[in-house]
């Protein structure tokens, strides 16, 4: 079965953010997890720790929740267009300083573990700086993942839990994802 355009925008967005953020994650995926699982998965006496991703971890989500999985479209007419607009998350994890280990996760303040992690999606999606890099999109001012979109950018509410609050220490960041398909 041939690939969905859906697909293939969404394939290509991990891609961009693959050779943006390059070993900013040690981990990459449009399979989810979602923070309860994940957090489970540490504590369940019969799981398999190293079936857990490699941390910082970064997740294309298509569901609902966290401010994506919604599809919106525009019925065009003359003059005017139709659209189609992606409503996706992407979901950063890590754990915080020693989250993992028998002393338990730094206390710091706030989601620090986060911010870089965060600055690193904003700048692969951010069009500005990467216009001209070979490979990349080569539409001045424009995130267009390849030519297969109109426009990709962050826009919403996105969800921070600082990791302060589970024993773990696992920190989340959701980034609202919008997507123009032409």
């Amino acid at each position: 079965m041939a690939s969905s355009l859906r697909d293939q925008i969404m394939d290509a967005l991990l891609t961009q953010l693959q050779a943006f953020c390059g070993s900013t994650f040690a981990y990459y995926s449009r399979k989810f997890i979602m923070w309860q699982d994940l957090s489970q998965m540490l504590t369940d006496p019969n799981g398999d720790p190293r079936q857990l991703p490699r941390s910082p971890a970064l997740f294309l989500y298509d569901g609902v929740g966290f401010g994506g999985g919604r599809d919106v479209w525009v019925q065009g007419n003359r003059g005017s267009p139709s659209k189609r607009t992606l409503h996706r998350t992407i979901v950063l994890y890590t754990w915080r300083q020693g989250g993992l280990t028998p002393s338990g996760p730094d206390a710091s303040v706030g989601a620090t573990s986060l911010w870089p992690l965060l600055e690193a999606v904003e700048n692969a999606i951010d069009p500005e700086p990467h216009t001209m890099l070979s490979g990349m999109d080569g539409a001045v001012g424009s995130t267009t993942l390849n030519g297969l979109v109109t426009y990709c950018w962050i826009e919403g509410d996105g969800h921070c839990i600082p990791g302060d609050i589970d024993p773990s220490g696992l920190a989340m960041q959701t980034i609202p994802i919008k997507i123009l398909i032409p």
